[in-house]
């Protein structure tokens, strides 16, 4: 088990937040994001807004919790666990598993994200 990166501590804290200036700062201007694996892949600026009007347009309320890190060279996987509120009042408990690849300054280069948006969806749906 690893210690958390500081900008892996930014981006659970930005998410915590609902905090789209926060989010895309942790990230590399060319950062590729597939959250969850599977799922479109978002490049750059564009592509994290994009996943940003996402998480603004569900959550009211989002506290993802880091679990353990394992870092491998300048990849790191980090589980965790979420539990949120929607707009709609409901309320989602998921979990799952982060692979980060960090850039040589420091900042996410890449991001997989790797869990279940069908069960997480079904809570949440009227």
């Amino acid at each position: 088990m690893t210690d958390l990166a500081p900008i892996l501590r930014d981006y659970f804290d930005a998410l915590n937040n609902i905090d789209r200036s926060a989010f895309v700062a942790c990230f590399a201007p060319d950062a590729v994001l597939q959250d969850p694996y599977g799922g479109p892949v978002l490049e750059g600026e564009s592509g994290l807004n994009k996943f940003f009007d996402g998480m603004e347009r569900t959550w009211s309320e989002f506290e993802m919790t880091p679990g353990d890190a394992y870092r491998s060279g300048n990849r790191v996987a980090v589980n965790w666990s979420t539990t949120a509120t929607a707009r709609s009042g409901k309320t989602a408990d998921f979990d799952g598993v982060n692979v980060f690849e960090l850039t040589d300054d420091g900042r996410i280069g890449q991001l997989q994200g790797y869990w279940d948006i069908r069960a997480m969806l079904a809570q949440i749906r009227d």
